[in-house]
């Protein structure tokens, strides 16, 4: 029976199994229609970087650009055809490579209709812009004048067909949320009642994000012909505080990664401490900013010590713990060339967690202060 069963599952022909050849000789041939990419997610969730590395991965040329900078035509700003021309120098002026490339509009939430009316003056970076875009989105041959700035109707002309090139929309979409919350949760009373949600936790935000519809967007302020050429909506989830300490210390070019070669400069090593990791990442997620917010937190906390460490020649660590981050002190700085990160923690654990009564190691500071009299002798 056993035999049997083989026999007969091995004769079945899998049209649908891409490693044969003869796939796709069963279907009917057709062209493939490119799925332009709404992402909304909150600021610092990585909204840029996926879309970076994603155009790195399949090797096509990519021009990101800011919604902010485009205007309607005739008026002071960048035409939206001066996104082509971008992606045709990004792609070595090949138009081919060019056709085939990616677009990533930041800032979109940016340009949606203007609240107040509209009708004394018109919306010329915001709907304007939305109503340039709808062209040159969808799939259609541009003409892009090869001197960009200038509309000379003499001019040389680019012609390039959108139609393969993909367009992705990015933004915070700010209160987008509450938008959609509204939708799904009607307001009730009783004992069956909802309870209210917290919008601003970033968990229920994702969760709200991920059930967002074009109706959403077009409350939002988008106009519908606008959303209706993306149809896929995407979002991303803010980072929490673990996702923060895996982006300080895990990726090639990581923030901890910059400091090490920084102070390898002056030959003096760098270790911050794990409560010190943590430390930063809680500051930087309350702070709300994402990722983002990590260099702000480290360039204050380490700002003095890049300018001391060059001028003291013993120092051969830089140790960064919580309580420096926290700025409830300096940083430390190990001067005893026996002095090894193992041994000064466990001193530390003996001396009940007070640097200062560890030989060897020193805060930083700035030893003298220069006079008032002097800088105004050398003004």
């Amino acid at each position: 029976t056993t035999t049997t069963t083989t026999s007969s599952s091995s004769s079945k022909k899998d049209v649908n199994n891409i490693s044969k050849p003869d796939f796709g000789r069963h279907v009917e041939d057709c062209e493939l229609d490119k799925s332009n990419i709404v992402m909304i997610g909150p600021t610092g969730s990585g909204k840029t970087l996926l879309v970076k590395t994603l155009a790195k991965l399949i090797d096509v040329p990519l021009v990101v650009t800011d919604a902010t900078c485009l205007t309607q035509a005739g008026y002071v700003g960048e035409d939206v055809e001066s996104i082509l021309f971008k992606l045709y120098i990004e792609s070595g002026q090949d138009i081919e490579r060019c056709q085939r490339g990616i677009v990533y509009i930041d800032e979109t939430d940016k340009i949606r209709k203007s609240g107040g009316n509209v009708s004394i003056s018109r919306d010329v970076s915001g709907e304007g812009v939305q109503h340039a875009l709808l062209k040159i989105v969808e799939g259609n041959i541009v003409n892009v004048p090869k001197e960009p700035g200038r509309k000379n109707p003499r001019g040389d002309f680019l012609q390039i067909d959108t139609s393969n090139i993909l367009f992705i929309c990015g933004g915070a979409f700010a209160g987008l949320e509450k938008i959609i919350n509204k939708r799904m949760d009607n307001a009730s009373i009783g004992f069956g009642a909802q309870m209210k949600k917290d919008t601003d936790d970033h968990k229920v935000q994702g969760k709200y994000f991920d059930s967002a519809i074009p109706k959403d967007l077009v409350h939002y302020g988008m106009i519908p012909e606008f959303v209706g050429r993306f149809p896929v909506i995407v979002s991303t989830q803010g980072l929490d505080e673990n996702d923060l300490i895996d982006i300080l210390t895990e990726p090639k070019n990581s923030l901890l990664k910059q400091y090490k070669y920084l102070f390898a400069m002056n030959d003096v090593d760098f270790h911050i401490s794990d409560c010190g990791l943590l430390e930063i990442a809680k500051t930087a997620f309350g702070r709300g900013t994402g990722a983002r917010g990590l260099r702000a937190i480290t360039e204050n906390t380490l700002m003095e010590t890049m300018f001391v460490v060059p001028s003291i020649p013993d120092v051969h660590t830089v140790y960064l713990d919580a309580a420096a981050v926290r700025g409830d002190r300096k940083p430390i700085l190990l001067k005893d060339p026996n002095m090894t990160i193992e041994k000064f923690e466990e001193l530390l654990k003996e001396t009940g967690g007070r640097p200062e009564d560890v030989d060897g190691a020193d805060f930083v500071q700035i030893d003298e202060e220069i006079p008032s009299e002097e800088i105004g002798e050398a003004a």
